[in-house]
Formats: C-alpha cells, sequence, structure tokens
C-alpha cells in the first residue's frame, strides 16, 4: 500500500509517518503543493497513491480544497470511481459542517486528533485495505489518545474548570486604555497584590530591564519597568501561575512548558519590535499563552489519570497533536482577543501567505527560534523518524558559555515562511538570538 501524508506542521507528519509506517510505503508532504507534485510523479510512474491522509486545516489551499481538486482532477481523467483514490480528512475539530462537507466533496473517511493507530487501521479496513494488527505497544498509544479526546469531550461540556487570570491584569489594561494613565495610578493598582508587587522588583533588577543600580521600591521599579512593559510583566506573572503543579512530576513539564513560552514571548517582542510593530505587550502576552492549550491538557490528563507518567512520549504526542485548536478554543472561552486565539491555533504552520498578520508572523518565528536555541519539547531529528521527548532539554540550572552553530542556524532560517513574510535580515535574527538567550536563561527565573 502506497500512502501520500498531507500536514503542514513538522511534527504532526511525523506522528503520522510512525503510526503508519507498517502499514505501507509512506510520503510525508506540508502543502497542497507539494501533494498535487507528488501525485502527478505517481500517475507518471504509473505506481498511484492508494490513500491520502489529508489535514483540514493548511494555509494557502486548505484540505477541503485539496480534496475538491483531486476528485475533479479525477472525474476530468474518467477514472472509475472504484480505482480512485482514497481520501482520510484528519481534523482537530469535532465539526459536523466541516465532516459534512469534506463528505459532500468525496472523502472515504474522517477521524479527528488525537489520532490512535488503531484508528488508523480501522479506517483503512473500512476503506478495504489489511493494515497490520497494532502490536502490544500501540495499544498504549491508543490508551493516551483516548483519554485526551476524553478531557476534550468533557471540555466541551463544561466539566473541566478553565484557568482564570488575575483581575490586577485586566486593571492595568483598563488603565492603559484610558486617558492619560500615570505610574501612580498604577501603583495603588499593583500594590494591592503583594506577590506581584514583589516580583516587580525582582523582575525590574533582572537581566531584561537592569539599569546601572538595584531597586527596592515598587516606585522606582515601575518608572524603570514603564506603563506599557509593566502590563507585559504583569501578564507574565499572571501567566507563570497558571503553570504550576503541586504534582512534582507535572511542576517539573510546567516548568519546561513555562520557560518555551517565556522564550517565545521574548523573542517575539524583541522581533516585534525590530520590525517597528507598535502593540508589543499583545505580541508578548500572545507567546506567553501560544501553548496554554498544551498546559490544561497535561493538567487535566493526570488529574483524571494520576498513575500515568506525564513524561510518557504516546502521552506527550497525543496532546501535541490537538493542543493548538484545543488552546484556540480555550482562550475563545477566556475572553482573548481574536487575534491571539488565531495565533494560538496556526503558529505551527510552516506556511503563510503574503497578507499574513505581522503579529502572527513574529510568534510563529520566536517558537521556531525557540526550538534552535534549545527550548522546546521536541528534537528535530530526520522526517523518516518519530519526534523525540528530550529529558532535561530547557533545564537551566547551568550557566555554561552558549554557542550557536552558525551555518546550521542560517541553513534553518533560510527555510522559515515567516522569516521571509516579515522580512527580516537573517544575519540581524542570527545576532538578536545570540544576544537574547542569556537574558531569557537569566529573566525566567526572576518568575
Amino acid at each position: 500500500m502506497k500512502i501520500l501524508i498531507v500536514d503542514d506542521e513538522e511534527i504532526s507528519r511525523k506522528i503520522l509517518l510512525l503510526k503508519m509506517k507498517d502499514m505501507g510505503t509512506c510520503v510525508a508532504v506540508n502543502s497542497a503543493k507539494e501533494a498535487l507534485a507528488e501525485l502527478e510523479k505517481a500517475k507518471a510512474e504509473k505506481h498511484p497513491f492508494d490513500v491520502i491522509t489529508l489535514d483540514v486545516s493548511m494555509p494557502v489551499m486548505n484540505g477541503q480544497e485539496l480534496l475538491e481538486h483531486i476528485r475533479k482532477k479525477e472525474v476530468q481523467n474518467k477514472i472509475p470511481k472504484n480505482d480512485r483514490v482514497k481520501i482520510l480528512m484528519i481534523t482537530a475539530r469535532m465539526n459536523v459542517g466541516t465532516i459534512n462537507a469534506c463528505i459532500k466533496r468525496g472523502c472515504n473517511g474522517y477521524l479527528t486528533k488525537p489520532v490512535s493507530q488503531a484508528q488508523l487501521a480501522q479506517s483503512f479496513s473500512q476503506m478495504g485495505f489489511e493494515p497490520a494488527t497494532p502490536e502490544k505497544n500501540d495499544q498504549q498509544d491508543m490508551s493516551h489518545s483516548t483519554g485526551v479526546a476524553e478531557i476534550i469531550k468533557r471540555f466541551y461540556s463544561g466539566k473541566i474548570i478553565l484557568p482564570v487570570f488575575p483581575s490586577i491584569v485586566k486593571e492595568i489594561d483598563a488603565l492603559m486604555a484610558g486617558k492619560d494613565p500615570s505610574v501612580d495610578d498604577l501603583t495603588k493598582i499593583v500594590e494591592k497584590d503583594l506577590v506581584i508587587s514583589g516580583k516587580l522588583i525582582t523582575i525590574a533588577n533582572s537581566s531584561l530591564y537592569k539599569g546601572l543600580e538595584d531597586i527596592s521600591s515598587l516606585n522606582d521599579a515601575l518608572v524603570r519597568l514603564g506603563l506599557k512593559h509593566t502590563l507585559g510583566v504583569c501578564s507574565a506573572l499572571a501567566t507563570k501561575n497558571l503553570f504550576d503543579s503541586e504534582n512534582e512530576a507535572l511542576k517539573t513539564e510546567m516548568d519546561r512548558l513555562w520557560i518555551h513560552s517565556f522564550a517565545v514571548a521574548t523573542l517575539a517582542r524583541r522581533l516585534a519590535e525590530e520590525k517597528g510593530l507598535d502593540n508589543l505587550e499583545t505580541i508578548f502576552l500572545a507567546g506567553l499563552v501560544h501553548d496554554i492549550g498544551k498546559m490544561l491538557l497535561m493538567k487535566v490528563y493526570v488529574d483524571m489519570y494520576p498513575d500515568v507518567c506525564v513524561t510518557d512520549e504516546n502521552l506527550q504526542l497525543a496532546i501535541h497533536e490537538i493542543h493548538t485548536t484545543f488552546g484556540g478554543v480555550l482562550l475563545k472561552k477566556m475572553h482573548f482577543s481574536k487575534q491571539i486565539i488565531n495565533i494560538a491555533e496556526v503558529h505551527h504552520w510552516e506556511q503563510f501567505e503574503d497578507n499574513t498578520d505581522k503579529e502572527l508572523l513574529v510568534v510563529s518565528l520566536a517558537n521556531s527560534l525557540a526550538k534552535i536555541l534549545g527550548f522546546s519539547f521536541f528534537s528535530r531529528k530526520g522526517e523518516d523518524n518519530p519526534p523525540e521527548f528530550e529529558e532535561g532539554d530547557l533545564a537551566l540550572e547551568t550557566d555554561d558559555e552558549f554557542k550557536l552553530d552558525r551555518g546550521k542556524v542560517m541553513e534553518e532560517l533560510s527555510g522559515l515562511s515567516a522569516l521571509k513574510g516579515l522580512g527580516l535580515d537573517p544575519e540581524k535574527v542570527f545576532s538578536i538570538i545570540e544576544q537574547i538567550h542569556p537574558v531569557i536563561k537569566k529573566t525566567s527565573r526572576a518568575f
């Protein structure tokens, strides 16, 4: 059996490759354009694909559009129905309208993320193929996928308590939106929260904001940070509080996820500053919460299944498959802006259109840069290998000198669609990440 995997996100492609490697010969591509090229190549070689797994949500040409294009081509080429390629749609949302639209356009089936190998095998069987029976190890994959799916079900039925941002963030935001906000007005709001007040002084003395002398008063801290930066810092403190847990194993993973989120937020704000964008603190906040879906999924999973190891690779892969869409819905319920919701949903896209919002591009680029700097959950092996969960990747206990492989980094930068969309000079971006890495390491501790 010959299988074409079409998914715009690298780790998602690797997950599907891992789960279908024993079912047939797999080819994985990241866009509709590459998929069409592979289909033409297979046609010329007279060795067509038997199955296509097609992600519904993709940039430029989405899954539904590609599905419709393929079916029209088959009709034009007078290919009998029984000989047409079987197309299995993969979607992150159980949306009846989307599913019906895909069926109308001619798909042979659909699955919602996270997808287990057993579900894939069952779908392939229903389409007339006989894939290999999942091994014992794959039953664990199915269990984790089922568990994550149960969380999604409970979430939509209102049975999961949502995270809550402290009111101080909204008060500061309202002050900033008003007429002539002052440091005195800001002090009156911040001093009501003793924990945040103390943290603000520490952060004002951190490497990210440090002046010539250390300061010891809240008023001096607010003057140094400024009104806008204080909003960003308070948002970060509020977000950091969400990444906490009394479960020691989960707390370790929450700390890792927080450092990744903080790194993305810091890089995104610096890139936005380089581009001359105005809404720096909104971009900073978007970076902080871009993976909030992963945070809540891990917390709820541990609450529901306390005996499960949260670092289990199959569990982390199941969570990764759904975390962007889940995060977008979560942020909507938490009343975040449409812009921040969209960033959470599509920051892993590898291709962007010319008119893409700059805010989305800087967060997406920052996410890629964070991986280059080591602030990530997954290693990035070759396309034929599965993603790997790295223990200790984000540990910041040492102050060893950090060195970047310039040639490797420049090669990676050259392939980033977000970098091209922003029109940033790769040399300048390299300089930025080289300077900002030690700042992230030191300042993340202050929170």
